[in-house]
Protein backbone atom coordinates (compact mmCIF):
# COMPACT_ATOMS: atom_id res chain seq x y z
CA UNK A 1 0.00 0.00 0.00
CA UNK A 2 1.22 3.40 -0.97
CA UNK A 3 0.32 5.42 2.42
CA UNK A 4 1.58 8.22 4.50
CA UNK A 5 2.54 7.57 7.70
CA UNK A 6 0.51 9.00 11.30
CA UNK A 7 4.68 9.20 12.55
CA UNK A 8 4.25 7.00 15.54
CA UNK A 9 7.29 7.11 17.44
CA UNK A 10 10.13 4.82 18.77
CA UNK A 11 8.13 3.61 21.99
CA UNK A 12 4.51 3.51 20.45
CA UNK A 13 6.06 1.38 17.11
CA UNK A 14 7.91 -0.92 20.09
CA UNK A 15 4.53 -1.25 21.90
CA UNK A 16 2.70 -2.16 18.40
CA UNK A 17 5.58 -4.21 18.17
CA UNK A 18 4.69 -6.16 21.76
CA UNK A 19 1.44 -6.27 21.05
CA UNK A 20 2.17 -8.23 17.56
CA UNK A 21 4.08 -10.70 19.80
CA UNK A 22 1.13 -10.83 22.00
CA UNK A 23 -2.02 -9.15 22.09
CA UNK A 24 -3.30 -10.13 25.19
CA UNK A 25 0.00 -9.81 27.32
CA UNK A 26 -1.01 -7.10 30.20
CA UNK A 27 0.65 -3.64 29.72
CA UNK A 28 3.52 -4.47 32.87
CA UNK A 29 4.29 -7.92 31.13
CA UNK A 30 4.99 -5.49 27.96
CA UNK A 31 6.34 -2.40 30.31
CA UNK A 32 8.84 -5.11 31.81
CA UNK A 33 10.30 -6.86 28.87
CA UNK A 34 10.89 -3.11 27.14
CA UNK A 35 12.29 -1.64 30.21
CA UNK A 36 9.96 1.08 30.06
CA UNK A 37 7.77 2.98 33.21
CA UNK A 38 4.77 0.92 33.61
CA UNK A 39 2.46 4.58 33.76
CA UNK A 40 3.53 5.30 30.29
CA UNK A 41 3.39 2.09 28.61
CA UNK A 42 -0.16 2.03 29.79
CA UNK A 43 -0.84 5.32 29.12
CA UNK A 44 0.59 5.07 25.71
CA UNK A 45 -0.90 1.30 24.71
CA UNK A 46 -4.57 2.41 25.51
CA UNK A 47 -4.39 5.68 23.69
CA UNK A 48 -2.84 3.18 20.76
CA UNK A 49 -5.96 1.22 21.08
CA UNK A 50 -8.71 4.01 21.94
CA UNK A 51 -7.54 5.68 18.72
CA UNK A 52 -7.67 2.15 16.17
CA UNK A 53 -4.50 2.64 15.03
CA UNK A 54 -3.57 -0.59 16.50
CA UNK A 55 -6.88 -3.12 17.29
CA UNK A 56 -6.34 -6.14 19.06
CA UNK A 57 -8.72 -9.11 18.17
CA UNK A 58 -9.71 -12.80 17.63
CA UNK A 59 -9.55 -14.67 14.82
CA UNK A 60 -11.35 -17.71 15.11
CA UNK A 61 -10.57 -20.75 12.08
CA UNK A 62 -13.52 -23.53 12.06
CA UNK A 63 -12.54 -24.66 7.85
CA UNK A 64 -10.51 -24.71 5.32
CA UNK A 65 -9.80 -20.98 3.54
CA UNK A 66 -9.39 -20.23 -0.32
CA UNK A 67 -7.89 -16.97 -2.00
CA UNK A 68 -10.42 -15.87 -3.86
CA UNK A 69 -9.32 -13.31 -6.71
CA UNK A 70 -12.09 -10.87 -8.70
CA UNK A 71 -11.71 -8.97 -11.37
CA UNK A 72 -14.59 -6.10 -11.82
CA UNK A 73 -15.22 -2.93 -13.49
CA UNK A 74 -13.02 -0.33 -11.77
CA UNK A 75 -16.16 2.07 -11.17
CA UNK A 76 -17.82 -0.54 -8.84
CA UNK A 77 -14.70 -1.72 -7.17
CA UNK A 78 -14.55 -0.03 -3.93
CA UNK A 79 -18.71 -1.14 -3.35
CA UNK A 80 -17.63 -4.45 -3.66
CA UNK A 81 -14.66 -4.37 -1.65
CA UNK A 82 -17.03 -2.91 0.96
CA UNK A 83 -19.36 -5.43 0.18
CA UNK A 84 -16.72 -8.38 0.79
CA UNK A 85 -15.34 -7.00 4.04
CA UNK A 86 -18.53 -7.04 5.66
CA UNK A 87 -18.33 -11.24 5.14
CA UNK A 88 -18.08 -12.42 8.29
CA UNK A 89 -16.13 -15.31 6.68
CA UNK A 90 -13.73 -13.22 4.72
CA UNK A 91 -10.51 -12.32 6.44
CA UNK A 92 -8.47 -9.45 4.66
CA UNK A 93 -9.68 -7.67 1.86
CA UNK A 94 -6.85 -6.02 -0.58
CA UNK A 95 -7.40 -3.94 -3.86
CA UNK A 96 -4.59 -4.35 -5.99
CA UNK A 97 -3.35 -2.54 -9.13
CA UNK A 98 -3.98 -5.20 -11.45
CA UNK A 99 -4.26 -7.23 -13.35
CA UNK A 100 -6.61 -8.93 -10.23
CA UNK A 101 -8.20 -6.19 -9.11
CA UNK A 102 -9.36 -7.44 -5.96
CA UNK A 103 -8.17 -10.41 -3.81
CA UNK A 104 -9.92 -11.86 -0.25
CA UNK A 105 -8.99 -14.77 2.06
CA UNK A 106 -12.20 -16.87 2.68
CA UNK A 107 -13.30 -19.50 5.18
CA UNK A 108 -15.29 -21.69 3.31
CA UNK A 109 -18.02 -23.80 5.15
CA UNK A 110 -19.08 -26.86 3.82
CA UNK A 111 -21.25 -25.83 0.57
CA UNK A 112 -20.49 -21.97 1.22
CA UNK A 113 -17.23 -21.95 -1.35
CA UNK A 114 -20.02 -23.52 -4.54
CA UNK A 115 -22.46 -20.30 -3.36
CA UNK A 116 -19.81 -17.89 -2.97
CA UNK A 117 -18.44 -18.34 -6.54
CA UNK A 118 -21.47 -19.36 -8.47
CA UNK A 119 -23.92 -17.40 -7.11
CA UNK A 120 -23.19 -14.85 -4.59
CA UNK A 121 -19.97 -13.05 -6.08
CA UNK A 122 -20.92 -12.86 -9.89
CA UNK A 123 -24.71 -11.61 -8.44
CA UNK A 124 -23.02 -8.37 -7.45
CA UNK A 125 -23.26 -5.70 -9.97
CA UNK A 126 -19.85 -5.23 -11.72
CA UNK A 127 -18.41 -8.41 -11.17
CA UNK A 128 -16.51 -9.76 -14.72
CA UNK A 129 -14.84 -12.43 -13.16
CA UNK A 130 -14.28 -15.09 -9.97
CA UNK A 131 -11.29 -17.40 -9.95
CA UNK A 132 -10.77 -19.18 -6.15
CA UNK A 133 -7.60 -21.04 -4.88
CA UNK A 134 -7.90 -23.54 -1.73
CA UNK A 135 -5.14 -22.62 0.86
CA UNK A 136 -2.87 -26.16 1.18
CA UNK A 137 -0.47 -24.45 3.43
CA UNK A 138 0.54 -21.76 5.06
CA UNK A 139 4.28 -20.71 5.65
CA UNK A 140 3.39 -17.99 7.47
CA UNK A 141 0.61 -16.04 8.76
CA UNK A 142 -0.05 -12.28 10.05
CA UNK A 143 0.01 -13.63 13.45
CA UNK A 144 3.34 -14.70 13.38
CA UNK A 145 4.49 -11.02 11.48
CA UNK A 146 6.43 -8.98 13.79
CA UNK A 147 8.12 -6.27 12.27
CA UNK A 148 8.26 -3.68 15.26
CA UNK A 149 11.61 -2.62 16.80
CA UNK A 150 11.36 -5.56 19.53
CA UNK A 151 14.55 -7.59 20.18
CA UNK A 152 14.48 -11.44 19.46
CA UNK A 153 15.07 -11.68 23.47
CA UNK A 154 12.04 -9.45 23.95
CA UNK A 155 9.65 -11.60 21.51
CA UNK A 156 10.56 -14.57 22.80
CA UNK A 157 9.90 -12.99 26.50
CA UNK A 158 6.43 -12.52 24.99
CA UNK A 159 5.64 -15.16 23.26
CA UNK A 160 3.43 -17.59 25.53
CA UNK A 161 2.03 -19.91 22.62
CA UNK A 162 3.62 -22.30 19.50
CA UNK A 163 2.97 -20.33 16.07
CA UNK A 164 -0.63 -22.09 14.87
CA UNK A 165 -1.26 -25.09 12.81
CA UNK A 166 0.65 -24.64 9.25
CA UNK A 167 -1.86 -26.87 7.36
CA UNK A 168 -5.51 -25.86 7.26
CA UNK A 169 -8.04 -28.56 8.97
CA UNK A 170 -11.05 -27.98 10.24
CA UNK A 171 -11.44 -27.93 13.43
CA UNK A 172 -15.16 -29.09 14.53
CA UNK A 173 -18.08 -27.12 16.02
CA UNK A 174 -17.49 -25.57 19.29
CA UNK A 175 -19.55 -26.12 22.27
CA UNK A 176 -21.77 -23.34 23.39
CA UNK A 177 -18.70 -21.82 26.03
CA UNK A 178 -16.01 -21.60 23.53
CA UNK A 179 -18.65 -20.04 21.23
CA UNK A 180 -19.45 -17.82 23.61
CA UNK A 181 -15.37 -17.25 24.17
CA UNK A 182 -14.77 -16.71 21.02
CA UNK A 183 -17.21 -14.25 20.14
CA UNK A 184 -16.02 -11.68 22.88
CA UNK A 185 -12.11 -12.27 21.43
CA UNK A 186 -13.18 -11.58 18.22
CA UNK A 187 -14.53 -8.19 19.06
CA UNK A 188 -12.46 -7.10 21.83
CA UNK A 189 -8.57 -9.75 21.89
CA UNK A 190 -7.46 -8.58 25.06
CA UNK A 191 -10.28 -8.71 27.44
CA UNK A 192 -9.28 -10.26 30.95
CA UNK A 193 -9.02 -13.89 31.72
CA UNK A 194 -11.43 -12.70 34.69
CA UNK A 195 -14.13 -10.73 32.72
CA UNK A 196 -14.38 -13.55 30.36
CA UNK A 197 -15.24 -16.15 33.05
CA UNK A 198 -17.57 -13.80 34.48
CA UNK A 199 -19.42 -13.91 31.06
CA UNK A 200 -19.61 -17.90 30.81
CA UNK A 201 -20.04 -18.30 34.13
CA UNK A 202 -16.71 -20.10 34.43
CA UNK A 203 -13.75 -19.95 36.94
CA UNK A 204 -10.67 -18.01 35.22
CA UNK A 205 -8.41 -21.18 35.62
CA UNK A 206 -11.11 -23.09 33.59
CA UNK A 207 -11.34 -20.39 31.31
CA UNK A 208 -7.72 -19.94 30.88
CA UNK A 209 -7.65 -23.95 30.24
CA UNK A 210 -10.11 -23.56 27.67
CA UNK A 211 -8.63 -20.49 26.03
CA UNK A 212 -5.35 -22.01 25.63
CA UNK A 213 -6.78 -25.02 23.92
CA UNK A 214 -8.00 -22.81 21.66
CA UNK A 215 -5.24 -20.84 20.42
CA UNK A 216 -2.52 -24.26 21.04
CA UNK A 217 -5.07 -26.31 18.27
CA UNK A 218 -4.83 -22.72 16.20
CA UNK A 219 -9.11 -22.74 16.23
CA UNK A 220 -8.48 -19.13 17.84
CA UNK A 221 -5.94 -16.76 17.50
CA UNK A 222 -4.99 -13.26 18.89
CA UNK A 223 -3.71 -10.89 16.54
CA UNK A 224 -3.00 -7.49 16.19
CA UNK A 225 -4.07 -5.60 13.48
CA UNK A 226 -2.31 -2.67 12.21
CA UNK A 227 -1.63 -0.30 8.74
CA UNK A 228 1.72 -1.46 7.50
CA UNK A 229 1.94 2.38 7.22
CA UNK A 230 1.64 3.20 10.67
CA UNK A 231 5.12 1.57 11.37
CA UNK A 232 7.46 3.12 8.63
CA UNK A 233 6.49 -0.15 5.67
CA UNK A 234 4.41 2.35 3.31
CA UNK A 235 5.38 -0.46 0.27
CA UNK A 236 2.71 -3.20 0.09
CA UNK A 237 2.61 -5.92 -2.48
CA UNK A 238 1.22 -9.46 -3.40
CA UNK A 239 3.58 -11.50 -4.67
CA UNK A 240 2.38 -14.58 -6.71
CA UNK A 241 5.19 -17.36 -7.40
CA UNK A 242 5.42 -20.45 -9.76
CA UNK A 243 7.90 -22.55 -8.89
CA UNK A 244 8.72 -26.75 -10.00
CA UNK A 245 6.17 -28.76 -8.15
CA UNK A 246 8.40 -30.50 -6.38
CA UNK A 247 9.83 -27.22 -5.29
CA UNK A 248 7.13 -25.33 -3.96
CA UNK A 249 7.48 -26.33 -0.78
CA UNK A 250 11.15 -25.16 -0.14
CA UNK A 251 10.52 -22.23 -2.13
CA UNK A 252 7.56 -21.56 0.10
CA UNK A 253 9.71 -21.47 3.32
CA UNK A 254 12.51 -19.15 1.36
CA UNK A 255 9.98 -16.86 0.82
CA UNK A 256 8.25 -16.75 4.46
CA UNK A 257 11.67 -16.22 5.36
CA UNK A 258 12.31 -13.18 3.58
CA UNK A 259 12.42 -9.78 5.52
CA UNK A 260 9.24 -7.92 4.83
CA UNK A 261 7.03 -11.16 4.19
CA UNK A 262 3.94 -11.04 6.53
CA UNK A 263 1.82 -13.89 4.96
CA UNK A 264 2.77 -16.56 2.59
CA UNK A 265 0.90 -19.52 1.43
CA UNK A 266 0.78 -22.29 -0.98
CA UNK A 267 -2.68 -22.67 -3.04
CA UNK A 268 -3.75 -24.40 -5.86
CA UNK A 269 -3.03 -23.02 -8.94
CA UNK A 270 -0.45 -21.86 -11.91
CA UNK A 271 1.21 -19.81 -9.50
CA UNK A 272 1.73 -22.56 -6.29
CA UNK A 273 2.84 -19.48 -3.93
CA UNK A 274 1.31 -16.20 -2.71
CA UNK A 275 2.80 -14.04 -0.63
CA UNK A 276 1.87 -10.81 1.01
CA UNK A 277 4.65 -8.23 1.63
CA UNK A 278 5.39 -4.85 3.52
CA UNK A 279 8.26 -2.78 3.34
CA UNK A 280 10.03 0.79 3.29
CA UNK A 281 10.75 1.62 -0.12
CA UNK A 282 9.76 0.82 -3.59
CA UNK A 283 13.86 0.02 -3.59
CA UNK A 284 13.34 -2.37 -1.12
CA UNK A 285 10.44 -4.32 -3.03
CA UNK A 286 12.73 -4.51 -6.00
CA UNK A 287 15.50 -5.88 -4.11
CA UNK A 288 12.79 -8.63 -2.49
CA UNK A 289 11.83 -9.46 -6.04
CA UNK A 290 14.96 -9.81 -7.73
CA UNK A 291 17.48 -10.75 -5.06
CA UNK A 292 15.70 -12.84 -2.60
CA UNK A 293 17.08 -16.57 -2.08
CA UNK A 294 13.59 -17.42 -3.35
CA UNK A 295 13.52 -15.71 -6.60
CA UNK A 296 16.52 -17.69 -7.55
CA UNK A 297 14.26 -20.68 -7.39
CA UNK A 298 10.91 -19.25 -9.69
CA UNK A 299 10.07 -20.30 -12.79
CA UNK A 300 7.73 -17.04 -13.01
CA UNK A 301 6.65 -14.16 -10.69
CA UNK A 302 3.56 -12.04 -10.85
CA UNK A 303 3.05 -8.92 -8.67
CA UNK A 304 0.89 -6.35 -7.53
CA UNK A 305 0.66 -3.02 -5.57
CA UNK A 306 -1.86 -3.17 -2.38
CA UNK A 307 -3.53 0.27 -3.29
CA UNK A 308 -5.75 -0.06 -0.20
CA UNK A 309 -6.66 -2.77 2.42
CA UNK A 310 -10.52 -3.28 3.63
CA UNK A 311 -10.19 -6.04 6.08
CA UNK A 312 -7.10 -7.37 8.18
CA UNK A 313 -6.98 -10.25 9.89
CA UNK A 314 -10.71 -10.17 10.03
CA UNK A 315 -11.29 -6.63 11.01
CA UNK A 316 -12.83 -4.04 8.81
CA UNK A 317 -10.70 -1.44 8.46
CA UNK A 318 -11.96 2.39 8.56
CA UNK A 319 -12.57 4.42 5.85
CA UNK A 320 -9.70 6.52 4.13
CA UNK A 321 -10.25 10.31 5.03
Amino acid sequence: MLAPSRELDGLDRRIVGALQVNGRASWRRIAEVLGEPFSTVTRRGIALLDSSIVRVAGLVTLGPTHLVEVHCEPSRLVAIAEELSRDLDAIFVYALTGPTRLLFEVQARPGRLSSLVLEELPALDGVVQVSASPVMEYFRTVAEWHPGPVTAEETAALQEMPPPPSRPSASGALDDVDSHLVRILVADGRVPVTELGEAVGLSAPAVRRRLNTLLEEGTLSVRAIVEPSDIGLPIEAVVWVRTAPSDAVEVGRLLAEAPGVRYAVMAMGEFQLMANVTLASLNELRDFLTSSPWAARALAVRSSLVVRAYKRGGVRMPALG
